[in-house]
C-alpha cells in the first residue's frame, strides 16, 4: 500500500506538471531576435534615454539617416514591449503600447511618399513584429485591458501596412 506521502506527492505534483506547460510563459526579447533593453519605461534613466533618442533623431539630417534611425527606434519599442510583458510590469504597459504605435506611425509616415524599396522594408518589419505582438497579447486574458492594448498595436500595424500597399 502506497504511503500517505507518496499519494500527497502524486496529487500535488502530477497535476502541476501537467498544467505548467499550458501556462503562458513570457519570452525574452532575445528569443525573438530583438536587442535587450537595459533601461525600460518606469526606470529612473528612461527619461534620459528618450531625451537622447530625440536629440539623436534631430541631428540625423538626411532622409535616409532618419529612416534608418526610426527603424532602430521601432525595434527598441517592440523590445521594450516584450520586456514589460516578460517582467509583468503592468504600470508602464499602456505608455509602452502607445509609444510602439506612435513609432510605427512615424516610420510609416516617413515612407508614404518615398520609394517602393523603403515601403517594402517597412512592410517587412511590420510583418516581422506582428507575430511577436500576437504572442505577447496571448499572455493576457482575452478582452482584458492589457489584451486590448496589445490588440490595438497589432491593429495599428495592420492599418499602417494597408496604407503603405
Amino acid at each position: 500500500m502506497p504511503s500517505r506521502f507518496r499519494l500527497t506527492f502524486l496529487f500535488l505534483v502530477i497535476p502541476f506538471l501537467l498544467v505548467f506547460p499550458l501556462i503562458s510563459v513570457a519570452q525574452s526579447p532575445e528569443s525573438f531576435g530583438l536587442p535587450v533593453q537595459q533601461t525600460l519605461p518606469g526606470s529612473s534613466g528612461y527619461t534620459f534615454k528618450r531625451l537622447k533618442e530625440k536629440i539623436t533623431e534631430f541631428f540625423k539630417f538626411s532622409r535616409q539617416a532618419k529612416f534608418s534611425y526610426r527603424q532602430i527606434l521601432l525595434e527598441k519599442r517592440v523590445s521594450e514591449f516584450v520586456s514589460l510583458v516578460e517582467n509583468k510590469n503592468q504600470l508602464d504597459f499602456a505608455n509602452s503600447s502607445q509609444r510602439l504605435a506612435y513609432q510605427a506611425g512615424i516610420l510609416a509616415e516617413s515612407v508614404v511618399n518615398g520609394n517602393n524599396k523603403d515601403k517594402e522594408l517597412v512592410l517587412t518589419l511590420f510583418a516581422k513584429y506582428k507575430p511577436i505582438l500576437d504572442k505577447m497579447r496571448d499572455h493576457f486574458p482575452a478582452n482584458s485591458a492589457f489584451w486590448l492594448l496589445s490588440q490595438q498595436d497589432i491593429d495599428t500595424l495592420s492599418i499602417l501596412s494597408q496604407k503603405l500597399k
